[in-house]
């Protein structure tokens, strides 16, 4: 039996998913987590860029296949950034103690997730001007 390949929307949506769940899993069960090299400061900031190529990559891969895309994708594309303004809110209220390190990486979270879900919407729907469907191989007829 071959094994099947899995599509770049399949996987962008594990990738958001696990950006949001990953991300949030940081801050709640890492409070106040400070580095102690000076190095890791950076590792956010490459961990972003890292995300948004791959997920960028994903996304020109699938825009350029001949099939309709689905929704799903687009729409989980925020999890990212509703993970993060959830995480911030918490901050806010006193639930989560974060140190000036992770509200660096909420803030790196937050913006490359906002990237991702703009790039997604604007490449699917004004760049392609293709129809959108709910389920990947169904088309919605306008």
């Amino acid at each position: 039996m071959a094994a099947r390949r899995v599509s770049a929307e399949m996987s962008s949506i594990i990738m958001a998913l696990a950006a949001a769940l990953l991300g949030f899993a940081f801050f709640k069960y890492l409070p106040n987590y400070t580095p102690e090299h000076n190095w890791v400061y950076g590792v956010p900031g490459w961990l972003a860029l890292g995300y948004i190529t791959a997920q960028l990559w994903m996304l020109l891969d699938s825009a350029l296949r001949i099939r309709p895309t689905s929704i799903i994708d687009a729409v989980l594309a925020i999890a990212p950034v509703v993970s993060g303004i959830v995480c911030g809110v918490l901050w806010m209220v006193g639930y989560l103690q974060l140190s000036p390190f992770q509200l660096n990486a909420l803030a790196m979270l937050v913006a490359t997730g906002f990237v991702e879900f703009v790039s997604t919407l604007w490449v699917r729907n004004v760049v392609l001007q293709r129809g959108v469907s709910v389920l990947p191989g169904t088309t919605v007829a306008g």
